[in-house]
C-alpha cells in the first residue's frame, strides 16, 4: 500500500469519526458565563460537568438547531458531573460505550466547544483508564481548552466513553468516565 493512500484512509476515517463525535456535542450557556459543552446523554437528558452548570436554568443548544431551555436536576461538584432535563427533544442520545474497556495507548478523540469554536475535535491516546483514587476518570494525552468542559470523549467506534473535564498538566487532560457517569 503507498504511503499516500493509507493516509488517505486514515484522514477519511479521523474526519468521519469526529463527524460522530461532534454529533454528541450541545453547547451549555449560562447568561452572563459564557458557553460549556454537554452530551445528550438519554433521551430529554444531558449530561455536563458541574463547573459548567451553575444555574439552575440554562440554554442548551445542539448543532444547528433552535435552542432549548433546560433545568439542572443533579449538581455533584466531587465528581464534577451535573444532569440537565431538557425543556425539548434534540433528537437521538449518543452513544454510550464501556469505559471499563478502554486500554492504555487507545486512540480517543475530545469533542467541545473551545474557546467558542463550535464543536472543536482534538485527539490523543489513553494514558490511564482508571485514574484517580477511585479509579472513575480517564487520563488523557491530549490538550483540553476552556470550552471542552462537558463534551464528549469517543473511541474509535464513535460511543461516548467519558464526559471532558479539566487538564492535569500541559498535555493531560482528565474526563469522568463514561462507568461512573452511568
Amino acid at each position: 500500500m503507498k504511503a499516500s493512500s493509507w493516509l488517505d484512509e486514515l484522514a477519511e476515517s479521523s474526519a468521519g469519526l469526529a463527524e460522530s463525535a461532534r454529533r454528541t456535542l450541545v453547547a451549555v450557556e449560562q447568561q452572563g458565563r459564557g458557553v460549556g459543552s454537554g452530551v445528550v446523554w438519554a433521551p430529554g437528558w444531558v449530561v455536563t460537568n458541574a463547573h459548567v452548570a451553575r444555574s439552575k436554568r440554562l440554554r442548551v443548544r445542539r448543532g444547528d438547531q433552535p435552542e432549548c431551555g433546560a433545568t439542572l436536576r443533579a449538581h455533584d461538584p466531587r465528581l464534577d458531573l451535573a444532569a440537565l432535563e431538557l425543556d425539548a427533544d434534540l433528537g437521538l442520545p449518543s452513544a454510550i460505550g464501556d469505559s471499563t474497556a478502554l486500554r492504555v495507548g487507545e486512540w480517543v478523540l475530545a469533542v467541545g466547544n473551545p474557546w467558542g469554536v463550535s464543536g472543536g475535535v482534538t485527539a490523543g491516546v489513553v494514558i490511564d483508564p482508571a485514574a484517580g483514587r477511585d479509579g472513575g476518570w480517564l487520563a488523557l494525552g491530549l490538550h483540553l481548552r476552556p470550552g471542552h468542559s462537558g463534551g464528549a470523549v469517543v473511541n474509535a467506534r464513535g460511543e461516548v466513553v467519558g464526559v471532558n473535564a479539566m487538564m492535569n498538566g500541559p498535555d493531560v487532560g482528565l474526563a469522568i468516565a463514561a462507568g461512573t457517569v452511568q
